[in-house]
């Protein structure tokens, strides 16, 4: 990824200095000595070599645009988009589960394809379109929640502890519903779906058979064997709520990982567009682990040790 990253954004037009030097009242020698200073002027492969050995120290160099360094600037940025995209994450699951659950327990009635239809419409949205339409609707049409930011820039430094974390979370509300509504509607397609195909198997007739209501059978079940293919989403959803906040963070103002990624690439900010990719690659295989884990939570067969083979 880092060695992808690299090539893509040098092969891209411009460079991190060419919005200042591109001046045409800036001589020569100046451009030339700050390519010097930044080691740009050197071949590509020889800055490739040098920036391969800073990460192997854990640097990942220093931000033309912010002028700090990028571990600095991924420090200070990822808990902000962590907190967004684990609120979404949260709300996202609960919301497509009981949907799924609804739709199940009222398979084939209206209120099943009413909330179908509904969740098709909205998982086809594109989320830069949803967030400009939430944006209007609730912060300026309705004045329900804040137009952006994190917090309020002038009257959060004066609040006390309670109304300080109330601030956060009335800036949080939008921007977390907004994501988690794409998300909770694709949930719920996945989850009827592994419910109907687990609906008709012996163990469900036998617990009905037996009494058992239909809410539990549903509830400790039906879910527990349907959650597979829905652990798999859990586990890529967290990369995959990195790339979706890009959109949300910057409608919103929100100062995550998502603005920053779209700064530097603007700004031609390589160390900083190519840590953000490596940390999205990190977050991948960090998301298929913890797949695993879950589903070895969730199977009890794959937590059996393989007996010895016979001949």
């Amino acid at each position: 990824m880092t060695t992808a990253t690299f090539i893509l954004i040098h092969l891209a037009p411009g460079d991190p200095i060419g919005g200042g030097l591109d001046d045409p009242r800036v001589s020569e020698a100046v451009r030339a000595h700050w390519r010097a200073v930044y080691g740009l002027d050197q071949p590509l492969a020889v800055q490739f070599i040098r920036y391969l050995a800073g990460v192997a120290r854990g640097q990942f160099g220093y931000s033309f645009a912010y002028n700090e360094s990028v571990s600095t600037i991924l420090a200070r940025a990822l808990p902000r988009t962590m907190l967004l995209a684990g609120s979404a994450l949260v709300l996202s699951f609960v919301a497509g589960i009981a949907m799924a659950l609804i739709q199940v327990a009222r398979h084939g009635t209206a209120t099943d394809r009413v909330i179908g239809v509904a969740s098709l419409a909205v998982y086809s949205l594109p989320e830069f379109w949803l967030g400009q339409v939430a944006l209007l609707t609730f912060a300026y049409v309705l004045p329900i929640f804040p137009a952006g930011g994190m917090v309020d820039p002038v009257m959060h430094p004066y609040l006390g502890p309670l109304a300080a974390l109330w601030d956060r979370i009335d800036h949080l509300i939008l921007p977390a519903l907004t994501l988690s509504a794409l998300t909770a509607a694709g949930i719920a397609r996945y989850q009827r779906a592994a419910l109907l195909d687990v609906a008709a198997d012996d163990y469900l007739r036998t617990a009905r058979a037996k009494g058992v209501p239909e809410r539990s059978v549903l509830m400790r079940h039906a879910l527990r064997n349907a959650a597979l293919p829905v652990i798999t989403l859990f586990g890529l959803a967290l990369p995959g709520f990195l790339g979706g906040t890009v959109f949300i963070e910057k409608v919103f103002s929100w100062p995550g990982i998502g603005s920053l990624a779209v700064d530097a690439v603007t700004a031609r900010d390589y160390p900083v567009v190519i840590a953000c990719a490596v940390l999205g690659s990190m977050l991948v295989a960090g998301g298929s682990f913890l797949a695993d884990v879950l589903y070895a939570v969730a199977d009890p067969r794959l937590r059996r040790a393989p007996g010895p083979s016979r001949p």
